[in-house]
Order: C-alpha cells, then structure tokens, then sequence
C-alpha cells in the first residue's frame, strides 16, 4: 500500500469481542490473551450477556446486555440456530461504549495472530461511497463471491469487521429482526427447501439484514429475500462493495476463529472471494490469482482422491499445499 499511510497505534484501537463467554477450552479466554499480546496498548472491551462470569479474562471494560434469544428450529432432524439478534445487540451495545478513533469487532471464539491491523487501519483510503467515512476492513475469505457456488447477494462477512469507530457503530445502529422476518420461509411457499442454505428460516442471512438495513438507510433497494438474485441487485452489490470495503485474507489481517477455523481452502475453494477478485470490482485486473488457482487445484484433487483414494489422502495433500503456500 501507499507510504503515505501512517500505521495506527494500538492506543487509538479497541476491541469489542461480542457473544459469549466460551468456558470450554478457555477459548474466550486465549481470544483477550491474543489481542493484550499484539496490542497491549487498546482497550479491550467484551460484549455478552447479564450474569456472565468474566473474572479470569483479561478485559477492561465488560458491557452487560439483555440475552435476546436465538430462533431454534428443526429440519430433517437437524437443530438450527439462529442467532442474528444477539450479534446485533452484543455488538452495537459494545461499540457505544469505545471511546477511541478505531474500532475492531470481533467474536468471542476469535483470536489474533499478529499486528498486522495496525497497518491495515493505516493503509485504508477515505471510501468513494456516501455511507461512511473510510472503508471498512473485512476478510475476504468468509465473505459471500456472487459469482462462485453460493448466489447470495449483499454478505459481508460479520465475524469481524475492522474502520472508524463512528462508521462501525452506524452500521450496527439497526433494529432487531422481527419474529415475522426471522420466520418468513415458514409461510413463503417453496422457501422452506432453502432453509439449509440458509441455515435458518429468516428472510435474509444475519449478514444480508445487517449490510442491507445499514445500506437501506442512505439509498433505496429493492430486496425481496436472500435469492433475490437480479442484475439490478447485482449491480448495486458491485457498486457498494467496491466502495465500502477493503477485503484482505484472513492471515493478512492476522486473525483467524477457534470454531470455523479459515483458510481459502475451507471457504474461498466454494464461495467466498479472493482479494483478486474482490479488487476486480474497483475496475483492477490481474493476470494471476494464486487463491483462486490454488483453490481450484484443491477442488480438482478431492474429486480425484474420493474417486479412486480416500478422504485421508485427500486431507494429506490439503495439509501438505497449506503448510507449503500459506
């Protein structure tokens, strides 16, 4: 990037870690030990649920909020959770109590594996959009690509999100999802078959309500549910995306999550974007895209190690390329 950004001191960086306190294998506990490690100048700042004991992590701050819920339900005998209104309510209520320029939302199952965001922070331009100050920084490999297998609109990633504080908490200054949302492909005829796309019967994914009730307050959309997939819609994903975002991968950013642990193997091989591709929308080409070759060679050697292998041989050949390239 550009010399002439300055790199962020961690001073003028909180951290909000939002959700849960997770006892199990002390992983809330290791996410605060990570940013103190790297950052030890920010303020951390944990956002979860009355009554939840945080007296072995390393915080400074713990705001308390009202449990909201999940909407549980059954299909084919599988529990789905959907937990959309506690991530907006765990995050919005967090990010009102930052007092610093910068802000990095994060879960409570996360953890960061260097410095890197200082930079980052730094190297982000002013955004051409009317929706915020700067840009805000997401991963590229946990966000939805149109144009690979998933076709879902408007899905940034909502594990972490990295700008200016007063960007972040207007993107978050949303209400809740209504019972009636959350249970739309209940009634909608046809919608329920794409409840294990989606995961819930919601009308949109918890990333299409947050990035579209944000985006609906500055300009008019049209977006019926999550497949409203057309080249009005299509477009103006383009637009916005480009505009408001920088997207880096996961260990780029230096962070990654104890529960879908990332790389663009697990997720960009299927439906989440390079940084090449991503930068295509701002109009910038490239000739090699390493992700995207080297994720398509994955996807070629799992077809031919469970047809004529197995699936041990496959992970070996995985293991081997993302210790030999990552």
């Amino acid at each position: 990037m550009c010399s002439e950004y300055k790199r962020v001191p961690g001073r003028k960086i909180s951290f909000v870690i939002q959700g849960p306190i997770h006892k199990e294998k002390d992983i809330t506990k290791k996410c605060c030990n990570s940013i103190r490690k790297f950052f030890p100048e920010s303020k951390i700042i944990l956002s979860t649920w009355k009554g939840s004991n945080s007296e072995d992590l390393d915080i400074d701050e713990k705001i308390e909020s009202d449990d909201p819920g999940s909407d549980i339900f059954y299909y084919n005998n599988h529990k789905l959770e959907n937990n959309v209104n506690r991530m907006l309510r765990s995050s919005f209520n967090g990010l009102l109590a930052v007092k610093s320029e910068y802000s990095v939302k994060l879960r409570s199952d996360m953890y960061l594996q260097s410095n890197s965001l200082s930079n980052l922070l730094g190297t982000i331009s002013k955004s051409k959009s009317k929706f915020t100050k700067k840009k805000i920084l997401i991963p590229s490999n946990m966000t939805i690509n149109p144009d690979r297998e998933i076709k879902l609109l408007f899905s940034p990633s909502d594990f972490f999100f990295a700008g200016l504080t007063e960007d972040l908490v207007d993107l978050y200054n949303i209400p809740l999802v209504s019972n009636e949302e959350l249970n739309y492909f209940n009634s909608y005829k046809g919608g329920y078959e794409n409840t294990m796309i989606l995961r819930s019967r919601s009308r949109y994914t918890s990333e299409q309500y947050l990035f579209c009730s944000f985006i609906k307050k500055k300009m008019e959309i049209n977006f019926k549910d999550a497949f409203d997939y057309n080249k009005n819609n299509r477009s103006i994903h383009d637009e916005v995306f480009s505009n408001l975002f920088v997207m880096k991968n996961n260990k780029k950013i230096g962070m990654n999550c104890y529960k879908y642990p990332m790389s663009f193997f697990s997720s960009t091989l299927y439906y989440a974007y390079t940084e090449k591709e991503f930068k295509k929308l701002n109009g910038e080409w490239a000739l090699f895209d390493e992700e995207r070759l080297i994720s398509n060679f994955i996807k070629y050697i799992k077809k031919i190690s469970l047809l004529f292998f197995s699936k041990e041989t496959y992970f070996k050949i995985k293991s081997f390329l993302i210790k030999k390239f990552i």
